[in-house]
């Protein structure tokens, strides 16, 4: 099948009224030839690719393309297709969802929003309705709705194989284009990111019961999941290595500070999106320690102030049996517990203004971990930073975090959902 004359002519699409996101015209860019290995003008996988060095971080090697599209960071990407493009997959019945359907994924108004699966659906919907007829750009959280960017012609449709889109031609019309295109086939899904193949699921609903693949478990902290998933699938640990001293009584071991510390460094590791290294509790000149220094693909250098709060045993009672921690928790646990509120979020704030004033850090971010018991409206959130804390910096600066723990059996808590 050739292709000849001007792109829009050759490839069959007229392009509509509204433009790329960026203003430029997709006239240029929309269609794909059934053996796009043979066109010239495509443009060569990106160097990126072969600098071995970048290898060992998924985030980190489409890190450049994602951003230079608008999007916080490739972590965005995933988060919409195991977040919103997944659950709203779930939605649909098996013979409504996509067939071969693809669309342009545009990042979101707001950094790490992301659309609901009730509201993604009927788009989705939208999309494998009009397959033959429009092209659509899709924002990650629908802000300002989805736009149709380019009309199919008689001649694009002859691309088609049964009515729908292959990967390759979602592929080639990534690298031409140079943006996010999502190809959707059942509860199969495939993202191309500058024409480079960024993420093959084989089902994004399968996947969902057990989170985000192994490979792609790139988490933000702008949006506090990094932290959550932490306390959810770490923290509720309640073996000899976990924090929790006796977890039916809700009681930590003593200082457990230092093991939260320890562990959500280990847990970044993996599954934080554009994650490079971290240090353990780097000194910070005239002001002493804090917990974490995080180290971004970028270079970008963020400090993290961990917190808790609940109740905790006393190290000088640690080696006291449990009947006899019991008895005092009943009776009188005065000189047996150490107990810290809410008030820790105002003295997190306060010590991460005092290490940030050396100029090094980015940003600066507080996880408390709540070891309560669980009460009602107790949730994981995102705490409002009190200016007076933080001054003379920028709130904007600073962000904290609520990551409730419930040391209770997954099998117990996951009934009950998140608190």
């Amino acid at each position: 099948m050739g292709w000849s004359d001007a792109y829009v002519g050759a490839h069959g699409y007229k392009v509509a009224a509204t433009a790329a996101r960026n203003g430029a015209s997709l006239s240029s860019v929309i269609g794909a030839p059934s053996s796009y290995h043979k066109c010239v003008g495509i443009r060569p996988m990106s160097a990126s690719l072969f600098d071995l060095a970048k290898l060992n971080s998924h985030a980190q090697l489409f890190a450049q393309a994602a951003t230079d599209l608008g999007f916080s960071c490739a972590g965005d990407i995933e988060r919409f297709l195991f977040k919103s493009y997944g659950r709203a997959i779930r939605e649909i019945p098996p013979a409504n969802r996509p067939k071969g359907a693809l669309f342009f994924l545009a990042p979101p108004a707001t950094t790490t929003a992301l659309a609901s699966p009730t509201s993604l659906k009927s788009v989705l919907l939208q999309v494998q309705a009009d397959i033959d007829r429009w092209l659509y750009e899709v924002p990650a959280d629908l802000a300002g709705g989805v736009r149709q960017v380019a009309e199919l012609t008689s001649n694009a449709k002859l691309q088609m194989v049964s009515g729908a889109w292959t990967p390759g031609q979602a592929q080639f019309l990534s690298r031409q284009s140079g943006k996010c295109v999502v190809w959707g086939n059942g509860v199969n899904a495939n993202v191309f990111v500058a024409g480079d193949s960024y993420i093959e699921s084989p089902d994004v609903v399968g996947e969902l019961p057990r989170g985000l693949p192994r490979s792609f478990q790139s988490l933000s902290w702008a949006d506090g999941e990094i932290v959550y998933e932490f306390a959810e699938n770490q923290l509720n640990d309640t073996t000899e290595v976990g924090i929790w001293r006796l977890p039916e009584e809700f009681l930590l071991r003593p200082k457990p500070e230092k093991l939260m510390s320890v562990g959500l460094g280990r847990f970044l590791k993996v599954r934080m999106a554009g994650y490079h290294n971290h240090e353990d509790e780097p000194y910070v000149e005239n002001e002493g320690r804090a917990d974490i220094s995080l180290v971004l693909y970028n270079g970008q250098v963020d400090i993290i102030e961990v917190k808790w709060v609940g109740t905790a045993l006393v190290a000088k009672k640690e080696l006291e049996n449990d009947t006899s921690i019991k008895s005092a928790l009943r009776k009188d646990p005065k000189g047996w517990v150490t107990q810290y509120g809410d008030t820790t979020f105002g003295a997190g704030a306060r010590q991460l203004a005092k290490y940030f004033k050396t100029g090094k850090y980015h940003r600066a971010y507080l996880a408390v971990f709540d070891c309560c018991k669980p009460t009602v409206g107790r949730k994981h959130e995102c705490r409002a930073i009190d200016p007076a804390d933080v001054t003379p910096f920028d709130c904007a600066c600073f962000r904290a975090h609520r990551a409730c723990v419930d040391p209770r059996k997954a099998s117990k808590s996951s009934k009950t959902g998140r608190p």
